[in-house]
């Protein structure tokens, strides 16, 4: 058997349902907590040691090759980039006649990208300063890369999660995709184009809204599955 092989996953099976469950409600309990807390520290108790002493620890292991890298990696969570990528997900979703799966991914990319909008007015945090990349004009907090990551690169790993049949193999994928979240967070950090908190806070909300969005969208669906039975 290949290990490349694939579950066929229907919107008539319980496999695609996000478990609301207790460990789960913890885990949002905790993004929303540290969401919370990171806002606290930055505009209540205006402290920023986090941010300059990251600042501080990565110029001193900045080189230009290092910069390159970087500049790619920070693409791959980049609107330039993740537009086609949730459209071709789409489009994939939709030839395999899964509309369900579909709305999944547009509202999860709308809703994410109208909170993240959303926050960034809302708290109007200025850009650090001395950026290495040049043309970013918008506000820093949160970091709109570590918010769009966690949202397109969640769904694949939910994806992954429920339909790879290899377990090595869906392990492997799941880790990939976690480590290449925190790869462009920590990208936007190091082009100083985004602060330590900016990134945090967006891994967090993002996190928390994905939870939130999957039990709310698999209720509608669950709902909609037994109604056709």
């Amino acid at each position: 058997m290949s290990v490349f092989h694939f579950k066929k996953i229907t919107t008539a099976s319980k496999t695609w349902l996000f478990p609301a469950r207790p460990v789960t409600i913890f885990f949002l309990f905790i993004s929303l907590l540290l969401f919370f807390f990171i806002t606290w520290y930055v505009f209540i108790s205006n402290k920023h040691f986090i941010d300059e002493r990251v600042f501080e620890t990565i110029a001193l292991h900045t080189t230009h090759s290092r910069t390159r890298i970087m500049q790619f990696i920070t693409f791959l969570g980049n609107h330039e980039f993740l537009i086609p990528a949730n459209l071709l997900l789409i489009a994939y979703f939709l030839f395999q006649k899964e509309k369900g799966f579909a709305a999944k991914v547009i509202v999860t990319s709308l809703s994410s990208l109208f909170i993240m909008s959303f926050l960034k007015r809302s708290f109007h945090r200025s850009r650090p300063d001395r950026s290495l990349v040049e043309g970013i004009t918008n506000f820093s907090f949160p970091s709109g890369h570590a918010f769009m990551s966690v949202a397109f690169y969640g769904l694949l790993i939910w994806f992954a999660a429920i339909s790879i049949t290899n377990k090595w193999l869906q392990r492997v994928v799941i880790a990939f995709l976690f480590l290449l979240i925190l790869t462009i967070g920590f990208s936007r950090i190091y082009l100083r184009v985004h602060y330590t908190t900016d990134v945090l806070a967006g891994f967090a909300m993002s996190f928390s809204w994905l939870i939130i969005l999957f039990i709310i969208m698999d209720t509608i669906q669950a709902k909609y599955v037994l109604k056709r039975k």
